[in-house]
This record gives structure tokens, C-alpha cells and sequence, in this order.
């Protein structure tokens, strides 16, 4: 008896141990999020400035890795394809960082007028970060005459998994409850296809262009968190910049991040 208990008790922390090891694994594989505000109020803003800066990459540049095209050759490898985690340019200008306002409470509502889409065309999600308001549809968009499947994988809100058809041109998506991300993107039949949605309760974020360029207008006078997530350089949530915006000026906060 005295034998079986101890066996029992063997086993019983051996699968503890399982268990808190690869939840620690999966904890530490996990992607860095956007922090939110608790609430936030939208309405008119009289006397606002603008935040502006330029994103750029530290150390060598890691060459882009052209994507293998493993189906549909005729649409997809029309052009070379490279995965673009990393779209370093000129004067080492990093493309499709998220900067925004991480304690901002009060301000400017949405461009309504703004269209939301994400195109599928050549197998390639365009464009590869995409900031899509709460409460508020993005539509997909299918350029191609091969069909796509869209699977974005919220863990916040309800997830996406559905077909788009080659003949079906656009597939608006459900709007979220909730603020989220970013989650990533995929196509299940093209699978090295890949793009990024945050689903934000704000106006105040922008992804920074070719020319690691970005911008923040209409923001209130006063001081606040200024943040930057990049699928491979990380975020400085922790630590993030103070910027101080004064009525009808421009302050300028640049940043320089390196691989994670």
C-alpha cells in the first residue's frame, strides 16, 4: 500500500512539474499585446497638437527570407513573395510599427469616413498591420481568382475562420465587442500568408510607413504614455516614452528598436 501511494505521488508531481514547464514555455512564446485604457471618451477637440517621429532599426539588418509558394503558382508566385516580419528601408526606416497613446482617456472620435479593408491579392495580405476600430467591420478583399481562407485568431473576441471564394470580391467581417492584439492573421490554404489586426477603442495609433514615418493628430494638451509594438522587436509597454503635447504644437519622439 505504503508503495502504491508513494508511485501515485511520483507520478502526481511529475505531471505538475509537466504542467507548470510548459506553461512557462507557453507563457514565454506568447506575443506582446497593446495595453488599453480603461475607458475612453470620444468627442470634439479644440486646441489639440500632433505627436510625430520616425521608427528605425538597430544592428544588422536581417535579410528578408522570399517565401516559398506551394500552391496556386499561377496567381501567388506571379511575383516573389517575402515574409515581411522585418521591412527595414532607407536609413534603416522600419515599417509596420504600431505607435499610440497608452493612457490617453479623452479625445477624438473615429474617421468614420476611413475605409477598412485588408486585400488578399497575389496570396499576400495587404497591408501586413492593420488598425481596426471597436465596434467598427473590416472587410476582406479577394483580388484573386483562387479561393482564400480568413482565420484570425482573437482570444479576446470570437475568432474568424471562413472561405472566401475566388468569385466572392468582398467579405465583410463581423465588428468585435472588445479592444484586442494584436492577432494574427492567417490564410489556412496559403499558409505562408500572415498579417496583424489590433482592434483598438481609440483613434490615437498609427503604423509607421516605408519611411518608418508616423503620426498622431488632434491629440488634447497634456502629457501621456507613448508606446510602439513590432511583431519582432517587441514593445516598450514596461517603460514607454513621455511626450508632452502643447495647444497647437508638434512634438517630436522618435524611436530606435533592435530584435528581440
Amino acid at each position: 500500500m505504503k508503495t502504491y501511494l508513494l508511485a501515485s505521488l511520483t507520478v502526481f508531481l511529475a505531471c505538475c512539474y509537466v504542467g507548470n514547464a510548459f506553461a512557462a514555455d507557453s507563457d514565454a512564446g506568447e506575443m506582446e499585446m497593446l495595453v488599453f485604457p480603461e475607458s475612453y471618451t470620444a468627442g470634439s477637440v479644440s486646441g489639440g497638437g500632433t505627436i510625430s517621429g520616425v521608427v528605425t532599426f538597430e544592428g544588422d539588418v536581417p535579410e528578408m527570407k522570399k517565401l516559398e509558394i506551394t500552391k496556386d503558382q499561377a496567381v501567388c508566385d506571379a511575383t516573389e513573395k517575402y515574409d515581411e516580419s522585418v521591412v527595414v528601408g532607407e536609413g534603416n526606416a522600419l515599417k509596420n510599427t504600431i505607435v499610440y497613446l497608452i493612457d490617453i482617456s479623452k479625445g477624438k472620435d473615429f474617421d468614420k469616413a476611413a475605409k477598412l479593408e485588408i486585400d488578399q491579392k497575389g496570396c499576400q495580405f495587404n497591408p501586413h498591420v492593420q488598425i481596426v476600430p471597436v465596434g467598427v467591420r473590416i472587410t476582406m478583399l479577394n483580388n484573386d481568382k483562387v479561393n482564400h481562407n480568413v482565420h484570425i485568431f482573437s482570444s479576446v473576441n470570437t475568432p474568424v475562420n471562413k472561405q472566401q471564394t475566388k468569385n466572392r470580391r468582398r467579405m465583410p467581417l463581423k465588428a468585435v465587442k472588445k479592444a484586442e492584439g494584436p492577432v494574427s492573421v492567417k490564410c489556412d490554404i496559403h499558409g505562408w500568408m500572415s498579417a496583424w489586426i489590433a482592434y483598438v477603442p481609440h483613434p490615437y495609433f498609427a503604423v509607421t510607413n516605408e519611411k518608418g514615418e508616423f503620426t498622431l493628430e488632434d491629440v488634447p494638451a497634456g502629457t501621456y504614455k507613448l508606446g510602439y509594438w513590432h511583431e519582432a522587436c517587441g514593445t516598450n509597454s514596461g517603460s514607454p516614452a513621455s511626450v508632452t503635447v502643447e495647444t497647437g504644437s508638434t512634438a517630436t519622439q522618435n524611436f530606435t528598436l533592435k530584435l528581440k
